[in-house]
């Protein structure tokens, strides 16, 4: 083998390792391992002659709810992180949706009950939502951090919500429009499919932020479950959200 070859062999495999190692290091940091979400649905039980509604829901401890719903201790986990709890929904109407929302510390669940379905399902225990799964992890960048979300078994569509604006002479004033929300948040750069995975992500402009004296104030990925089988499942929708900011 000639010097020409040896330094041309060289050159390749010394470019090739420092490809490799870019990947590997890429510096993303994980938030939250690949792993079930916070919330269970343990069961639904209807009592269609009084239009009532109880259900067992594990969540994080603490857990809240937002509609003043009374949340019932059932149980708490061996681990003393999370809790079963007992909620009970009566609606006025026949066809109205009862709705359960609750938030714990970094997590938020709002569940939709369906009235449609079949006379014969009173309860249910087997939720295809107990199989989701989430993982979360964030890549600073000189003038811009990004938050990558792959959910496993669970998203109909992901999305975000976050409360954006400035401090004024007369307050904090937000900034409402989601048009005008994407100078600062966005969802970029991933949005695709693989396999059971779905793969979303949001960047969060802090060069913009900084140059215009705007603050987030609250950022949460959103994932959106549609309970499927129409009339055979006591889950008509659900929204999770997972706190970033």
């Amino acid at each position: 083998m000639t010097a020409l070859h040896q330094v041309v062999l060289l050159t390749f495999f010394t470019s090739f390792a420092c490809v490799i190692c870019t990947n590997d290091e890429e510096p993303w940091v994980i938030i939250k391992e690949m792993g079930h979400i916070g919330y269970q649905i343990k069961s639904v039980t209807k009592n269609e002659s009084e239009l009532r509604y109880v259900s067992l829901i594990q969540a994080p401890i603490p857990t809240t709810t937002e509609n003043g719903e009374d949340l019932k201790l059932v149980s708490t986990r061996e681990d003393g992180l999370s809790a079963v709890y007992e909620i009970t929904k009566v609606t006025s109407k026949y066809f109205q949706m009862p709705v359960i929302s609750l938030t714990s510390n970094t997590e938020s669940l709002e569940v939709k009950l369906s009235p449609y379905t079949v006379f014969s399902l009173t309860e249910q225990t087997d939720f295809a939502f107990n199989d989701c799964m989430l993982q979360v992890e964030k890549w600073d960048q000189a003038e811009s951090t990004i938050y990558k979300m792959t959910a496993r078994n669970c998203v109909r569509f992901c999305e975000y919500s976050t409360t954006i604006g400035k401090n004024t002479a007369s307050g904090f004033q937000k900034i409402r429009k989601r048009v005008d929300q994407r100078k600062y948040v966005s969802m970029y750069p991933f949005m695709r499919f693989k396999g059971n995975d779905r793969i979303c992500s949001i960047t969060v402009n802090r060069a913009a932020l900084q140059e215009d004296g705007v603050e987030v104030m609250s950022l949460k990925f959103l994932i959106e479950f549609d309970g499927g089988d129409w009339g055979k499942t006591f889950l008509y929708f659900a929204t999770y959200g997972f706190n970033l900011i």
